[in-house]
């Protein structure tokens, strides 16, 4: 099968969009499928995969991995209309996903979509909500969604919230797999060596974009609380955003600038060597479609302690890969607290995290799902170009018929003048 993808984010963007669509992308070949990707140019970044195409771009946020691509329509679209695709797969909902989704209707081939973002919650960042509202959002979202052949959603709460827009195509709930090779057997000391942690300390560990939408002021407010608990303790943050200076100076005001490592963006390779460091990893958003570094964390073994949010429903199981906590700074606080004096339950919980990410998050079994999603909407889309096919004849016949019926009558006019002049 030649699959198309059309993304707006790709490496080398530091995203879980990225790296998802690379990851399955992979999974997908190693399937025997062809996987295309067309996304955003990226200055100094040379693709080694000749099926990769970039569109130029620009960059759009502040840090210059962000790029937004801005394709001249009819020459991208002759470019990418030369592949004979069987399926386009759009991928995060910007100008590459939508030129996708006009080659395959002028093709009259299925386009699939991931609804990797929940955009009424990110309006903030477009002139701070000055133009576009949530409301809005969700409007562009069922318009959209509904003109698309299926929709593909991560978990059941994005499947929920589309439904609950009146989206009326097929929603399949397919979760983000990862490459779980990538995470295991990974050797240690990477962040201790890099920031110079001492072997006693234990490590929090938090993976992401600094935006406000990511709450890493809470995590830094709760540490405060561990660290009156917990001796020996760091809460590493590996990532960078607009954030970033806020949440510095906070640090500084919670008198935890030695305890609190801000390590910046780490590249992708490094990522594993990352996890690999860690006791546990903290995330406490409350706007993920998926979390895909939460599932990266159990893949390395790392127990997760998260927010109560359906993002981490059957991922983060309570007693059994991490703990589930409320959404406040005392029980969050609390139940790290708990988990940081029993060393043995979270040794358990290392392995409970390793066994159900090789079980249930593998980008294999993300591929297998993707296929069957890909052959029903080839097969329904087949059916529709029959159906269509059958009205035109039947419209055709029935025109011809009364083509006839005119010309009948025509000839009957012309016999009874005829009649009627001798």
């Amino acid at each position: 099968m030649k699959i198309g993808f059309f993304t707006d984010g790709y490496l080398p963007e530091p995203n879980g969009v990225a790296e998802n669509v690379a990851t399955s992308a992979k999974a997908l070949e190693n399937l025997g499928h062809i996987v295309y990707i067309v996304a955003p140019k990226h200055p100094n970044f040379t693709d080694k995969n000749p099926r990769i195409f970039r569109l130029r771009s620009v960059r759009v946020y502040k840090n210059p991995e962000f790029r937004m691509a801005v394709p001249v329509p009819e020459r991208d679209f002759r470019e990418a209309s030369k592949i004979d695709f069987d399926i386009i797969h759009g991928h995060a909902g910007g100008p590459v996903a939508f030129l996708g989704f006009e080659i395959a209707r002028r093709k009259n081939i299925p386009y699939v979509f991931t609804y990797h973002t929940l955009w009424n919650r990110y309006t903030h960042y477009i002139l701070k909500g000055k133009i576009l509202t949530p409301k809005m959002m969700e409007v562009a979202s069922r318009v959209f969604c509904n003109l698309c052949s299926a929709i593909i959603a991560p978990t059941q709460r994005v499947k929920k919230e589309l439904e609950s827009y009146s989206v009326r195509k097929p929603i399949y709930v397919i979760p983000g797999g990862i490459e779980i090779s990538r995470f295991k057997n990974t050797k240690k000391g990477f962040l201790r060596n890099k920031f110079n942690i001492l072997d006693q300390d234990k490590i929090l560990l938090y993976v992401g974009r600094l935006g406000k939408e990511k709450s890493v002021d809470f995590l830094i407010e709760s540490f405060q609380q561990i660290t009156k608990e917990i001796k020996n303790v760091k809460l590493v943050i590996v990532g960078d955003g607009p954030e970033r200076n806020n949440l510095e100076k906070l640090t500084k005001k919670l008198s935890l600038k030695k305890e609190v490592v801000f390590a910046g963006f780490i590249g992708r390779e490094d990522i594993p060597r990352v996890y690999a460091d860690a006791d546990l990893f903290v995330f406490a958003s409350t706007t993920e479609t998926q979390g895909l570094v939460v599932s990266e964390a159990l893949a390395s073994g790392v127990p997760c302690v998260v927010i109560d949010d359906p993002a981490f429903e059957g991922i983060v199981a309570k007693r059994y890969n991490g703990l589930v906590t409320k959404n406040t700074v005392e029980d969050f606080s609390t139940q790290v607290i708990r988990l940081l004096k029993d060393m043995k339950l979270i040794s358990k919980f290392s392995e409970n995290s390793k066994n159900f990410a090789s079980t249930n998050l593998t980008a294999k079994k993300q591929a297998e799902e993707l296929i069957k999603v890909y052959r029903s909407a080839i097969r329904l889309n087949k059916l529709k170009k029959t159906q269509t096919q059958i009205l035109k004849e039947r419209f055709s016949t029935i025109k011809n018929f009364l083509n006839i019926n005119q010309k009948l009558a025509s000839f009957k006019q012309v016999f009874i003048k005829g009649l009627e002049i001798k």
